[in-house]
């Protein structure tokens, strides 16, 4: 018998017809042939040796005459991927070794692949359910999804770097994964807020790169495959307040002011953030805006009691909240025209007028009094008088 078999211990493919462990573009590829005669090597025997690549084109035969220990060997460098390597190396390769045994016609094939051993398939951007997503506004997280296979029969350490550029091709963020240990198949890497776009972020097209190395290259390493990327959007976020209106501008203390506030979204992104207004340096109320859409705008409305506000004049002011990552501020802040709250006339008499009026006073007072003792005293004459006319007839008025 003869048994043909490679370098790639522990999965080399000794046995009949066995396939042996991956190879990459460019490695060298050893072809072992044992040659047994009832399971004893056979020294001097000449093996010939077939290599056909995945389209079934043979590479040429060679030829290797067995040792003392029955082994024939022949060994050759792979060619290099080329710009397409899926179209003309990359795949299913099969390799064959036959040898004459007293007469005896022998044959082993064995199959075994080439191709990138550790391979970065895909990178793609995803939210924070872990679905695809496109655009990120700045200041947020971007998540990522990896694809990664690993063609060899056992698993493979990589360092897998992912790189993160700006529309201006600024490295603004990046990950570095060590020894990650990389299993044979396929591998869908998913986490979410695994790159931060900052807030000098350029807005536009940004790109992520990923590739994996043996090790980093500063000690050495290099890659196992090209790099890939993928595409995504940095977007602006941006709210203003572009309007303030007071119901009323001239105020009696007590009275109910609304005061209408218009606010816009100059962005990119759904926004969600709240609005203040205020009278002069004093809060009135704040309110939330829900859910308002990129150029579109909002009117809401703040319930301004004045009861309690002293009498003066108070500039109006609305101020939107500052998102994460909002460069144009300036337009957060609206300052409208002044509000005048007063309090009712009091129609207050001079002090002099007063005094004189409280001698007025004083003296009608008086003479009241004096009209009504007057007036008591001639109710009593004339009481006594009445009396003196009815005393009975001879009776003395000493009595």
């Amino acid at each position: 018998m003869i048994d043909l078999f490679t370098q790639k211990e522990p999965y080399s493919g000794r046995g009949i017809n066995k396939s042996s462990d991956a190879f990459a573009p460019q490695s060298e590829l050893i072809l072992f042939a044992l040659v047994t005669y009832n399971e004893e090597p056979v020294e001097d025997k000449q093996v010939g040796f077939e290599i056909i690549d995945p389209h079934g084109v043979s590479l040429g035969s060679r030829e290797s005459d067995t040792n003392a220990s029955g082994v024939a060997r022949i060994s050759l460098n792979l060619t290099g991927p080329g710009k397409h390597p899926e179209e003309t190396i990359f795949g299913t390769w099969l390799a064959v070794a036959t040898v004459d045994i007293v007469g005896v016609k022998v044959m082993d094939t064995l199959t075994f692949r080439v191709g990138w051993i550790v391979e970065i398939v895909s990178i793609s951007t995803i939210d924070e359910n872990l679905k695809p997503r496109s655009h990120f506004p700045k200041a947020s997280c971007v998540g990522v999804e990896l694809h990664i296979r690993n063609i060899a029969m056992l698993p493979k350490v990589a360092t897998i770097v992912v790189t993160a550029f700006d529309a201006r091709n600024y490295l603004f963020d990046s990950i570095v994964w060590n020894d990650f240990n990389v299993e044979p198949g396929e591998t869908h890497i998913y986490t979410y807020c695994f790159l931060n776009i900052s807030e000098q972020a350029a807005i536009g097209n940004a790109t992520i790169y990923a590739s994996a190395y043996t090790a980093l290259p500063s000690i050495g390493g290099v890659p196992y495959c090209p790099e890939v990327s993928a595409n995504f959007i940095i977007t602006r976020r941006d709210v203003a307040v572009i309007n303030v209106t007071p119901s009323s501008v001239d105020v009696i203390a007590g009275q109910i002011v609304n005061v209408i506030v218009v606010v816009t979204n100059k962005g990119d992104e759904t926004e969600t953030f709240s609005v203040s207004a205020y009278y002069g340096s004093f809060l009135i109320q704040t309110l939330r805006v829900e859910s308002l859409s990129p150029n579109q705008n909002r009117t809401i409305t703040f319930v301004w009691n004045t009861t309690y506000v002293p009498a003066g004049s108070y500039t109006m002011k609305a101020v939107a909240e500052t998102l994460r990552g909002e460069t144009e501020t300036g337009d957060n802040t609206y300052i409208d025209d002044a509000v005048f709250v007063r309090y009712p006339r009091v129609f207050i008499f001079p002090r002099d007028l007063s005094i004189i009026a409280l001698v007025v006073a004083a003296t009608a007072a008086l003479l009241a009094i004096i009209l009504l003792i007057i007036k008591r005293k001639k109710d009593t004459s004339q009481s006594v008088m009445l009396n003196v006319d009815v005393l009975p007839h001879g009776e003395s008025l000493s009595h």
